[in-house]
């Protein structure tokens, strides 16, 4: 009975990402207070995220999100998270070369009950006038509001040494494991040319090391 509600609502989300006239609204309210944000997620796959900004000390946000999956024959997939809400607190100061912000989010699965909480804080500063550094640190935290029980946390830090001028970064990556042993799991570069990122990397380089590579592409309409 839960997931066909679910469902329905998603559906009804979905609805509204293929009707066209809101488009324009959408693209109005990019700086006010209404957050609407649909995107396709796959080849039939699609996902509406809405919401509402709150001002304030904290940039505030929070909202729900919608998914829908089809098969090629038309056949409706059910999502394993058809509907989650979702939440954000943020906030940004600038100095005379550095920049430091927090961010603190949260989402939940109303279907299984599973939370994500997330946690970090991020410090930008310029090194020369040809190289920026970035640290972020960060917490993640999974539970199961249903089943009363958590998940280790999980803690990371990054450090990130760019170049502005060519947007080629050295990247590495550590991780705190439960017995409280700190260890490098990840180094590598980061090159961006427009909205493409080509990354290289040794993964668990002291241990078992292999290489990841990786190829993303961000495009905001």
């Amino acid at each position: 009975m839960k997931r066909s509600i679910a469902t329905r609502l998603a559906a009804i989300g979905i609805a509204f990402v293929c009707v066209g006239p809101f488009r324009q609204s959408a693209s109005a309210a990019d700086d006010g207070p209404l957050i609407w944000a649909p995107a396709k997620t796959g080849a039939n796959a699609y996902r509406l995220r809405l919401g509402m900004r709150f001002p304030g000390q904290w940039d505030t946000t929070a909202g729900a999100e919608f998914s829908m999956g089809a098969e090629s024959s038309g056949k409706i997939k059910p999502p394993t998270a058809p509907v989650r809400l979702w939440g954000s607190l943020s906030r940004k100061s600038k100095g005379r070369a550095t920049t430091r912000s927090s961010l603190f989010n949260m989402d939940f699965n109303a279907l299984t009950g599973t939370s994500n909480v997330g946690a970090g804080t991020a410090r930008t500063w310029i090194v020369t006038p040809t190289l920026d550094a970035e640290v972020h640190r960060s917490i993640a935290l999974q539970c199961n509001a249903y089943e009363n029980s958590c998940a280790q946390p999980r803690l990371t830090q990054t450090a990130r040494l760019a170049s502005p001028a060519t947007r080629t970064s050295l990247v590495a990556q550590g991780e705190l494991s439960s017995d409280g042993i700190s260890g490098l799991s990840r180094i590598g570069f980061e090159q961006k040319f427009g909205n493409l990122q080509l990354g290289a990397a040794v993964a668990d380089p002291l241990l078992a090391p292999r290489s990841v590579f990786d190829i993303r592409y961000s495009l905001r309409w």
